[in-house]
């Protein structure tokens, strides 16, 4: 990249005052209510005059995360919608420049492009204050320190995404002086130097997270920083280093896997032993706390959560292995009760297209203050993440036993304590689906809501609802209820798991289902009695060589889906095009690897700035 490529940050001088700025987010801790002390009460010339005023402005650069422009709308476009794991989601005409951003077809006047650029530089901005101020003021010693070093960590984060997103970028260290306004656009490699640097920073100053108190909890720690230099270092194929500081994680007893995949993006999984990073939320009837990363993905329609962005794909589905309940942790589907216990029903919505929802980010229905100030944390690094880190690095240094190991981890959490699989994801119906059928003579709500393509899709399953509109209430094309597992009756899901536990792996059982149709004259039930082969649920991988390497990929897909990390996984993978291409994406190579730097960014720097290759 040409370093006489230049940047202009005009559009950040405009948008954050160095003083106010940071008096306006004011708090106590990261998921404190906002402090309502008047803004003028703090200016550039009494700001950072004591300890408190340096947890202001650290505050600051944890506000920055929550925003909009950083892990909202254009961020779920250019991580989620772009890859194969989603779609653009809503109503067809509903923002619809993000199926710009699915199709491959945007271009440098793409706004989610330009908001996710300048989200990225204010948080830039906001750490460097912090961290040219902060080491000035009388204080407590260590807190200071600690502080500067959650600054340099929260900079590195900014600037890795940046730099994962446009490769050579203005590097911007210190706040500007008028006179240093033109910012040389430096590769793409000084970038990350200085990104490993800051998070090196970090990693030595920082606490581990058992170290910190309650009221601190969700700030980064010594372990965060270790996990994102493995993260880093897995990006540019440094792979001792990755796994160097994935050991560093995995062997500091800090942090242990949930038992339970489906409680980890529930509120009682929020800052878990499996939590190593996440973006502190909470709510209030005063609004400012939280976010609108649930809202953009919440159902749409009744119960009215959210906007319903960011669909799971149906090719997601297909990634799934037969059983793999991941797939129903992971999404949320029409005539589905809610996860927060309510027992509300996810009604479908006939303005949309195949309505599905990313159930990571589910925000409880009754929560206080608008939809827009959902408390649902944004979990950005996990622990399983980095196990899986350590499984590809280990992998890529000769030691595939080890990477077996790692990779079989995650997988036997996956099981969530279960042994064998018929191939189908169990529900139980809610009670709307169950007032709409006649019933009566059937003991069991449990049925099939998802047959694996692996699985025996022509045996059993369920067409997709209809929704009657007047009515409200499902339609059901066909329904397969399961009423008993080799002679064991079952009622529930949880009793159908049980009974498929109990059976021996290889061996075909008999499974007596009830096949619910809609017929021209109403509702017909017939009993049938299928032969099913029982399968071991997620058999651990013994597979060596490339096999091993695609298998850790797949894992890495199904157990991080939805949760923003597959587009840049394929783009380090380099199979990005082979993907897209696969999908009737129009990927080129040599341009979509990185995204277009804003032609808006480019006009404010009067053309000084230029453009990546092929846009």
């Amino acid at each position: 990249m040409d370093n006489s490529k230049t940047f202009r940050p005009r559009r950040l001088l405009r948008t954050a005052g160095l003083s106010l700025l940071l008096a306006a987010f004011t708090v106590v801790s990261c998921s404190d209510v906002v402090n309502k002390t008047p803004l003028g009460q703090q200016t550039s010339e009494n700001f950072f005059q004591n300890e408190q005023h340096a947890i202001q402005a650290t505050n600051a650069s944890y506000q920055k995360l929550r925003d909009w422009n950083i892990h909202v709308f254009s961020f779920l476009g250019l991580t989620d919608m772009i890859s194969d794991d989603a779609t653009k989601g809503s109503t067809p005409t509903d923002a619809a420049q993000l199926l710009d951003i699915e199709d491959l077809t945007f271009d440098a006047g793409s706004g989610d492009v330009n908001t996710w650029w300048q989200g990225n530089y204010q948080g830039i901005y906001r750490t460097n204050i912090a961290i040219e101020n902060i080491p000035g003021i009388d204080m407590n010693t260590g807190l200071r320190e600690r502080l500067v070093g959650e600054n340099h960590f929260l900079r590195g984060y900014y600037y890795f995404n940046l730099v994962r997103g446009f490769g050579a970028v203005p590097l911007i260290t210190s706040p500007l002086a008028p006179d240093e306004y033109d910012q040389e656009r430096v590769p793409a490699d000084q970038i990350y130097a200085q990104v490993i640097s800051d998070l090196e920073f970090a990693a030595e100053v920082l606490p581990f997270k058992s170290e910190y108190s309650a009221s601190d909890l969700g700030r980064a720690t010594k372990g965060a920083a270790h996990a994102l230099l493995a993260r880093v270092h897995l990006y540019l194929e440094n792979y001792d280093q990755a796994l160097q500081y994935a050991n560093e994680v995995i062997n500091s007893g800090e942090y242990a896997l949930l038992d339970d995949y489906f409680t980890i993006f529930t509120r009682q999984g929020e800052n878990s032993s499996e939590s190593i990073f996440e973006v502190q939320a909470t709510e209030s009837e005063e609004g400012g706390t939280g976010t609108q990363y649930g809202e953009v993905q919440g159902v749409r329609g009744q119960p009215n959560l959210g906007w319903g962005f960011n669909r799971p794909s149906r090719d997601l589905d297909a990634a799934y292995e037969s059983g793999d309940l991941r797939q129903q942790a992971t999404i949320l589907s029409p005539w589905e009760e809610l996860p927060d216990g309510t027992g509300l029903t996810v009604i479908q919505n006939a303005t949309m297209v195949d309505d599905r929802y990313n159930k990571k980010a589910f925000a409880p229905s009754n929560h206080a203050g608008a939809r827009g100030n959902s408390p649902v944390n944004i979990r950005r690094i996990r622990y399983a993440d980095v196990i899986l880190i350590a499984a590809e690095a280990s992998y890529r240094t000769g030691n595939e036993g080890d990477a077996r190991m790692y990779v079989n981890m995650i997988r036997d959490r996956a099981r969530v304590g279960n042994s064998n699989t018929l191939g189908v994801i169990p529900e139980n119906m809610s009670p709307v689906v169950m007032n709409s059928l006649d019933l009566s003579e059937i003991n069991s709500q449990v049925f099939a809501r998802f047959i694996n393509a692996n699985g025996p899709a022509d045996e059993a399953g369920m067409v997709p609802f209809t929704h009657d509109v007047e009515s409200n209430q499902p339609v059901i094309e066909a329904l397969d209820v399961i009423t008993s597992v080799n002679g064991t009756a079952v009622t529930s899901r949880s009793e159908f798991l049980a009974a498929v536990n109990a059976q021996t792996a290889g061996s075909s059982i008999p499974v007596d289902i009830v096949r619910v149709q809609h017929t021209g004259n109403g509702q017909s039930n017939e009993q049938l009695t299928l032969t099913i082969t029982v399968e071991e649920l997620l058999p651990d991988i013994t597979a060596s060589g490339q096999q091993l390497l695609d298998a850790i990929w797949q894992e890495r897909r199904v157990e991080l889906a939805m949760e923003q990390k597959r587009w840049f996984d394929l783009i380090r993978q380099g199979r990005a095009a082979e993907v897209m291409q696969a999908l009737g994406k129009n990927f080129v190579e040599g341009k979509h690897e990185l995204f277009p730097i804003p032609t808006n960014e480019i006009d404010l720097s009067n053309g000084m700035l230029q453009q990546n290759p092929g846009w």
